[in-house]
């Protein structure tokens, strides 16, 4: 930071996202607010216009720009010009970028230091692994970059799938703090305002309802666990098509709650979680506020689930796409009482050691210090 005195130690972060909606990226932010050490780094962000997360920053007392020309799109002439403008105002010791390519060019253009986080994790396509368009990639990733966060194994792989060196890739993973606790009889009342009968073991997946989250192969799973009552936690394009399958196969035990505005009041009545992901998952925000609260997980082998989720510690890992597995991962974790009580204590151990707010917040803030070198 430009200033005198006492502030003129203090490290300022330029964030820039872009997108209106807040998922997982604005999710983790708020967390990294949060729990940042206030007395030696100031942040600040850069976000769209209209962007759901500026009242979210407005509450917390953080200074913010509205920028046109960014909104959901990583890359824009307009964005660049935009951006210079505003960087220049901010005067920022790093600029963080999560997914914009124009913020990373409009920070390298005027010669300020830049973070990128890569959030996620795709499949790779063969023919973007060779020349030229690894080649290309990586010259991108690497030279606008000071360093790259990872925020799992997964999207380190991603990301040096996509030419990105080794050598400036740090991996951090996610965190959260802890979900709320609640009484036995708050727990009760919870119970009862989503309709849930008295000792029923219950399942949640929060997530988009969207293809890659593996919401069908959940049906399928739930089909073989009747016992079982399973709750859809999200919205999102495949709503109707799930609703459909429901009421056409009769599938009594899974409910879609649409998105749910209170997450810890979800986590307090769960049993258990799935995540069925097998098209994009790196570090789950969901998974870690579950295992918080002692939630253990039936999770799918894809992408960064299984740095997460360890078989008979914390959960139970199954094969992604494979119904029948997820079916005898659910089962298991119903009939097997140690089993559980070793998973749910498993899980506030893990989350304690890896996964809090406050060692992701240390650990990003190592990665602002190597960077200027301090």
């Amino acid at each position: 930071m430009k200033a005198n005195g006492l502030k003129a130690i203090m490290i300022k972060i330029l964030h820039i996202v872009t997108d209106t909606n807040i998922g997982g990226t604005g999710h983790l932010l708020l967390h990294l607010l949060d729990a940042y050490d206030k007395s030696s780094f100031v942040m600040e962000v850069v976000l769209p216009e209209n962007a759901r997360l500026t009242p979210l920053l407005a509450m917390r007392g953080v200074k913010y720009y509205e920028s046109p020309d960014i909104a959901d799109k990583s890359f824009s002439f307009k964005g660049i010009s935009t951006l210079r403008k505003l960087i220049k105002e901010a005067e920022p010791d790093i600029v963080h970028t999560h997914g914009s390519f124009s913020g990373r060019k409009a920070a390298k253009q005027l010669g300020v230091k830049v973070v990128h986080t890569r959030h996620c994790a795709y499949p790779v396509a063969s023919w973007k692994k060779v020349f030229p368009f690894k080649q290309m990639m990586g010259f991108v990733n690497n030279s606008l970059s000071d360093l790259m966060i990872a925020i799992s194994p997964a999207a380190a792989e991603n990301l040096i799938d996509m030419g990105a060196r080794q050598s400036k890739i740090r991996t951090l993973f996610n965190g959260t703090p802890p979900v709320r606790s609640y009484s036995f009889e708050e727990v009760a009342d919870i119970k009862r305002k989503y309709n849930i009968p008295p000792d029923t073991f219950v399942l949640a997946i929060i997530a988009r309802l969207t293809e890659v989250k593996g919401h069908d192969d959940i049906l399928d799973a739930a089909k073989a666990v009747p016992k079982a009552l399973i709750l859809f936690a999200g919205d999102g394009e495949q709503k109707t098509h799930l609703e459909g399958r429901i009421a056409t196969e009769g599938i009594s035990n899974v409910r879609l709650l649409g998105f749910v505005t209170d997450v810890d009041e979800l986590i307090a009545v769960m049993d258990a979680q799935i995540n069925a992901s097998f098209g994009t998952e790196t570090s789950s925000l969901s998974l870690i506020q579950g295992m918080s609260a002692g939630v253990p997980a039936v999770a799918s082998d894809f992408g960064g689930n299984p740095y997460l989720i360890e078989t008979g510690v914390n959960g139970i890992v199954f094969p992604a796409r494979d119904a029948n597995a997820m079916a005898d991962g659910i089962k298991k974790i119903m009939s097997d009482s140690e089993l559980y009580r070793r998973t749910s204590e498993g899980a506030r151990q893990v989350y304690q050691e890896r996964f809090t707010d406050k060692k992701m917040a240390s650990d990003t803030e190592a990665v602002y210090k190597e960077v200027l070198g301090r």
